[in-house]
């Protein structure tokens, strides 16, 4: 009979190995990143339809604020297309 630390050791392997070779985090990555850049356009388009600031002053606040998220889904992306080969 297997003790129970041998037993939690081949189950998180296991466990792992499902993870791993089926590029579940990978997925939630990217996932979270769509997600992510969707609230953000969602909070952008809010903000420039409430705002009382000049166009100019408007497009730098969302600007400001998109960019970001912007450089990281597209970083996101980038990792999965190459963690893919």
């Amino acid at each position: 009979m297997k003790n129970a630390g041998s037993w939690a050791v081949e189950f998180f392997g296991s466990f792992w190995d499902f993870v791993d070779t089926r590029g579940v985090v990978r997925r939630i990555v990217l996932a979270c990143a769509i997600w992510m850049t969707w609230k953000v356009s969602e909070w952008g388009m809010a903000f420039a339809d409430a705002t009382n600031l000049s166009g100019v002053d408007a497009a730098a606040v969302v600007a400001a604020v998109t960019a970001p998220i912007t450089l990281f889904a597209g970083a996101a992306f980038k990792n999965y297309i190459e963690s893919r080969r």
